[in-house]
């Protein structure tokens, strides 16, 4: 992990962190930041550790409580060593970012998400279909995704297969009893694989399809968390070649990236940095909070227009519904 501290002077300050999966996932850091914040608060309103602990647990390190009933862990350490050669070579800030790259956050506001949860509803029982699971979570990925997808130069045939990679973090399940402090990975991913003539199909069909395989896949790993994991990391390996056909989800509205309070209230704005070159989306919650999403996207100018035009057209249609 790598902290770089930025003070802008009579401004803010920022707080840029680096750090590699291996060590820990996205719940794990978050933690560790608000504890960090924490730490700071009280040791700045004179409050005392003991007052501080008592509201946040400290990370936990201890690996003794991860069960490995399948014998994941040898399989996982040789797929780690046979991409060791490839993560020393691709160590370091990747500095090929296309200059006309431009990033933008859009936000859902509330009315959107609930409109659209509607809109899936009405959409999938007119058409005669059951969808799995309605949340958020899953229909703002069903959106951005769709949106762009859309917005690409059209040089791709329908039948080719693109990609929604998520992960779910698996603290607190009953088969695991893993708690929400646990500092580490404690993750299943996601990979769900749609044809392109399905996602940007018309009438808003495609984001029906893209929410029903999400929703699907989302039930999937409620049920079955350990299933394929023995070829996680080689099939992840797979569809990232695909390249440009794979969109990561990084981040979630309920890691509550704006209650990170180190004593000076809530951040005026968090972003994750790497979506400029990944080819990630990222989602966060809002710092005002009302049930509102923060969807980051880097995209070259041309599509970001695009993106931006195709999104404005479907939150409208989506407005009206009563």
């Amino acid at each position: 992990m790598a902290i770089q501290v930025t003070v802008m002077p009579y401004s803010a300050f920022t707080i840029c962190i680096t750090f590699r999966h291996v060590a820990a996932d996205g719940r794990a850091f978050h933690h560790f930041m608000k504890f960090w914040a924490s730490l700071c608060k009280s040791s700045k309103q004179d409050l005392g550790l003991a007052s501080f602990q008592g509201s946040l647990a400290m990370p936990l390190h201890n690996r003794d409580i991860i069960q490995d009933p399948k014998g994941l862990k040898p399989i996982f350490l040789q797929e780690l060593w046979n991409s060791l050669p490839e993560n020393i070579e691709s160590k370091g800030i990747k500095r090929d970012v296309p200059s006309d790259m431009v990033r933008h956050t859009f936000v859902l506001s509330h009315v959107h998400v609930e409109k659209l949860k509607k809109w899936v509803s009405i959409k999938g029982k007119s058409h005669g279909l059951a969808i799995p699971h309605i949340t958020t979570f899953v229909v703002t990925c069903a959106l951005i995704w769709v949106c762009k997808v859309k917005s690409e130069e059209n040089k791709v045939n329908d039948d080719e297969s693109y990609i929604l990679a998520f992960m779910a973090d698996c603290r607190n399940r009953p088969e695991f009893s893993i708690p929400l402090e646990y500092f580490g990975n404690c993750l299943v991913c996601g990979n769900v694989v749609v044809n392109r003539g399905k996602l940007v199909g018309g009438l808003g069909n495609g984001i029906l399809e893209a929410a029903i395989a999400i929703g699907s896949k989302v039930r999937y790993l409620q049920r079955e968390s350990f299933e394929g994991a023995e070829t996680l990391m080689s099939n992840f390996r797979e569809y990232a070649s695909l390249g440009k056909h794979m969109t990561i989800i990084a981040g979630s509205p309920k890691l509550e990236v704006y209650e990170t309070d180190f004593g000076w209230g809530k951040p005026k704005r968090s972003d994750v940095v790497h979506v400029d070159n990944s080819g990630s989306i990222s989602l966060s919650d809002c710092r005002d909070k009302e049930g509102r999403i923060e969807v980051g996207i880097a995209l070259q100018k041309t599509q970001m227009n695009k993106f931006t035009t195709i999104l404005e057209v479907h939150l409208t249609e989506i407005a009206l519904l009563d």
